[in-house]
C-alpha cells in the first residue's frame, strides 16, 4: 500500500468503522454473521495477506468501568497499491465505537480507535475485521485488495469495581498557596508541603487540617535555608526531615550549588540536623526514615548521576555510606519509604532493603507498572505507586498500582488532567494525597474519593 493521492493532490484513501452488537460482561454477539469465525476457534492464516503486518497483534487492554481508552494499531504495508483503496475495521461485538481516525506516513498506517464506555466488568476477546478495499464500502467489500480481510485479535479486559481501593480522583484545592518547587509529605496525620518561594527565594512551610482543602503558611522561628529545588523530604509522621537540593534564587533561578544539609521540622520550627552532611550535596534524590535509621539514595550531583546510599541513626547528624550502587534493574530511585520495618525504593522496578546495603527486587510487575513514578505511600497496609507527569491509562507503564505483598499487584484507577507532579504522595485519613503544577499557577491538590 502507498498514500493514494488523487490527480488534485487529494488523500482519497478513505476509512469507516462498522460497530454491532453491544457491551456486556463477556462480549455480545450479532450483526454481520460470517464476519468472524466461530466463538472459540482461530481466524484462518491469511497467506495471501502477509504483506500487511499489525501491531500489537494480539490488542490487550485493561479498562476500568466507565472510562473509555483510545488505543492505537499500526499496519505495516510491503506491498504498494497506486489506486485508491477504503479500509474498514468491522467489530461485531460492540467493543469499540464508530470514532476512529486512520493516518499514513509511507507504507505504515495508524489506526485509532476507542473503547465502548459502557462495556461491563469482564474479559472480552474476539477479532476486529480489517478490509481493504477498491470499492468505496468496506462494508460489502465487493472488491477487496489481495489479502484482505485480516483478523486482528483481541483481548480487553474490564476491571471489577469491587477490587479497587478507591473509587476516584478529586480536585482538594486548585489555588492552595505554595509556589514554585515543591515537595508534600505528611506530620500528626495531616499533609505537609515546603516549597522555594518564587516571589521572595525563602522556603516555605504549608499545612493542611482537612484534607488538602485549605492550606496554611507555617510561621517558623528558625529560617530553613538556604533555598533549594529538588530536595528531598521523609517523615516517622513525628517529624519531617529535608535533605538537600540546589539552590535557588529569585524566581526560581538555579545557583548550581548542590547542598548536603539535613533539616527537621517538629511541627511548629525548622532544626538543622547537619549543615554539611558525610554524603556529597545532591538534587533529585529520595529520603526515607525506617524505624530510627535515616536513608538518602540517589540523585545527582555536582558530577552527573549518583546511586548510592547513605544512611543516619542519630536523627540525621551524622551519616556513613551504606552503599555504592543499587541493583541495575530499579533504574535510578524516585520515591523512597518505609515498609514493614525495612527501605522501599521506587524506580523502573521496586526494591527493599533492612539496612541499606543488600537489596530485593520485587516481582510481577503489571505492564503498566508507574516507572520513575515519585508518588508513593502506604495505607492501611497496601503499596500504593502513582504515575506522575500526565500519565493517562494505556501508556506504557503509566498505570497506578498497588500490592501487599510486592509480588502480586493490582492495578487502580490513574489521575487524569495534572501536570508538574511534585515528590510525595500522603496517606491522610483513609486517603491518598498528592499535589501537581508548577510556577506560581497551575497548582492543584488531589485526592482519593474512597
Amino acid at each position: 500500500m502507498k498514500r493514494c493521492v488523487a490527480s488534485l493532490g487529494v488523500l482519497v484513501l478513505s476509512s469507516l468503522i462498522a460497530s454491532c452488537g453491544g457491551g456486556g460482561g463477556g462480549g455480545g454477539g450479532g450483526g454481520f454473521p460470517g464476519l468472524l469465525p466461530p466463538t472459540g476457534t482461530a481466524p484462518p492464516v491469511n497467506t495471501a495477506g502477509a504483506w500487511l503486518t499489525f501491531n500489537p497483534s494480539p490488542v490487550e487492554l485493561t479498562l476500568f468501568p466507565n472510562t473509555p481508552q483510545t488505543f492505537s494499531v499500526t499496519a505495516t504495508s510491503t506491498k504498494v497499491i497506486s489506486v485508491p483503496v477504503s479500509v474498514g475495521i468491522i467489530d461485531t461485538k460492540g467493543v469499540i465505537t464508530t470514532n476512529v481516525k486512520i493516518t499514513s506516513s509511507g507504507l505504515q498506517y495508524a489506526a485509532t480507535l476507542n473503547t465502548n464506555p459502557s462495556l461491563a466488568a469482564g474479559t472480552y476477546t474476539g477479532n476486529f475485521e480489517v478490509r481493504v478495499c477498491y470499492d468505496t464500502n468496506p462494508l460489502t467489500c465487493a472488491q477487496p485488495v489481495e489479502g484482505s480481510p485480516w483478523q486482528l485479535p483481541y483481548k480487553i479486559t474490564v476491571i471489577d469495581p469491587a477490587t479497587l481501593h478507591y473509587s476516584a480522583w478529586e480536585a482538594a484545592q486548585t489555588t492552595p498557596g505554595f509556589t514554585d518547587n515543591f515537595a508534600l509529605s505528611y506530620r500528626d496525620g495531616k499533609p505537609v508541603v515546603v516549597s522555594a518561594n518564587f516571589y521572595d527565594g525563602n522556603m516555605d512551610t504549608w499545612t493542611s487540617a482537612d484534607i488538602g482543602s485549605s492550606w496554611t503558611k507555617v510561621t517558623t522561628t528558625t529560617a530553613l535555608a538556604p533555598s533549594t529545588r529538588s530536595f528531598a523530604l521523609a517523615s516517622d509522621d513525628v517529624a519531617v526531615y529535608l535533605s538537600g537540593g540546589q539552590t535557588v534564587g529569585l524566581y526560581g533561578k538555579p545557583l548550581g550549588d548542590y547542598k548536603n544539609h539535613v533539616w527537621k521540622f517538629d511541627g511548629t520550627d525548622w532544626q538543622a540536623r547537619a549543615t554539611a552532611a558525610q554524603f556529597p550535596g545532591r538534587e533529585a534524590h529520595v529520603m526515607a526514615k525506617v524505624g530510627a535509621t535515616l536513608y538518602v539514595a540517589g540523585g545527582r550531583t555536582a558530577a552527573g548521576a549518583v546511586r548510592d546510599v547513605w544512611k543516619s541513626t542519630d536523627d540525621g547528624i551524622n551519616w556513613v555510606k551504606a552503599a555504592d550502587g543499587l541493583p541495575a534493574a530499579l533504574g535510578n530511585p524516585t520515591c523512597a519509604l518505609s515498609w514493614q520495618g525495612s527501605l522501599l525504593l521506587v524506580g523502573d522496578q521496586v526494591a527493599t532493603s533492612a539496612d541499606g546495603t543488600n537489596w530485593t527486587l520485587a516481582s510481577g510487575f503489571p505492564a503498566t507498572f508507574p516507572k520513575g513514578s515519585t508518588q508513593c505511600a502506604v495505607l492501611n497496609g497496601r503499596l500504593f505507586i502513582s504515575p506522575t507527569s500526565d500519565a493517562t491509562f494505556g501508556k506504557p507503564n503509566q498505570n497506578a498500582v498497588s500490592t501487599t505483598d510486592l509480588a502480586n499487584w493490582q492495578l487502580e484507577r490513574p489521575r487524569f488532567g495534572s501536570s508538574g507532579d511534585a515528590p510525595g504522595m500522603a496517606a491522610i485519613q483513609g486517603r491518598l494525597l498528592v499535589t501537581t503544577g508548577q510556577g506560581t499557577s497551575q497548582r492543584t491538590t488531589f485526592r482519593t474519593v474512597p
